[in-house]
């Protein structure tokens, strides 16, 4: 993994960890490319609205195309990964 993207995936990690911090999820494994966003942390359609606004705060990527990575056949993602998320920040900030 390139140095950009282990400060990424470090990045979202504590993020990640500080919105799901009261949710008491199942979860406790440490936060990596492979950890599933939905099924593994919990979130729901409005947590990823609620993501994409810190995000955009932590790495300064507003108007940033989060569509493509967030949504699928006309909804959101079922499913995400860090590490997709990784990748598609390192592809447009």
């Amino acid at each position: 993994m390139a140095p950009a993207e282990q400060v990424i995936i470090e990045r979202l990690g504590l993020l990640l960890r500080d919105m799901v911090v009261d949710w008491e999820p199942d979860f406790d494994a440490p936060i990596g490319r492979d950890t599933r966003i939905v099924e593994e942390l919990g979130f729901e359609s409005v947590d990823l609205m609620q993501l994409i606004v810190e995000v955009e705060k932590a790495f300064d990527g507003r108007g940033l195309p989060f569509d493509k990575v967030f949504m699928a056949d006309s909804g959101y993602a079922t499913e995400i990964t860090v590490g997709e998320l990784c990748d598609f920040l390192s592809e447009h900030l």
